[in-house]
């Protein structure tokens, strides 16, 4: 019968070579257990492509979604832009056309006085005199019309100095009309 003595060396004999998987086993499981890392490593990979594709495609949609904002948003401020420009032209052309008209109505009041002043000067002055007063009348009733005419080039930015500057001018025909008329 078999002792524990005799049956302990066998056993653990017998489990050596039971737990030792051949040389060849050994690497079979090496090149299985290799393989199936290489598999997991290639899914996980496949995996990562499809995620960084879908975040790609995401970016992209949104990129091109902000860009359509984007341009609406440029294309609205542009038609806004626009449209201001043209009230602002559409302005200008009316303050200019209102001076024009309230000016040329003082030009012509004061040059209906020009010619009541010239016979009367004509009676009370010697001819050469009244020609120098008629001449002085005539070149400030010109540089009134000349402003006039920077007035057709005035923007909305200088606009007030060119009124100023036919006011001015005005004026000044009208104080040497008003001296004109003193002296007769």
């Amino acid at each position: 019968m078999l002792t524990v003595r005799t049956f302990l060396p066998i056993a653990i004999v017998t489990s050596l070579f039971a737990g030792c998987d051949s040389p060849t086993n050994a690497q079979a499981q090496a090149e299985r257990a290799q393989q199936e890392a290489q598999q997991k490593a290639a899914e996980v990979a496949n995996e990562l492509d499809k995620k960084v594709a879908d975040i790609d495609q995401r970016a992209e949609r949104e990129t091109d979604k902000a860009l359509r904002e984007a341009a609406e948003e440029l294309n609205e401020a542009a038609v806004e832009a626009r449209e201001k420009t043209a009230e602002a032209q559409k302005e200008l052309l009316k303050a200019r056309e209102d001076v024009r008209a309230s000016t040329t109505r003082k030009i012509e009041d004061l040059e209906k006085d020009v010619a009541d002043l010239r016979a009367k000067m004509e009676k009370k002055m010697s001819r050469v005199e009244a020609d120098k007063v008629m001449k002085d009348l005539q070149d400030k009733s010109e540089a009134v019309r000349r402003s006039l005419r920077e007035l057709d080039a005035a923007t909305s930015t200088n606009l007030d100095q060119v009124k100023k500057g036919v006011s001015e001018r005005v004026e000044e025909l009208d104080r040497a009309i008003q001296e004109a008329k003193r002296r007769v």
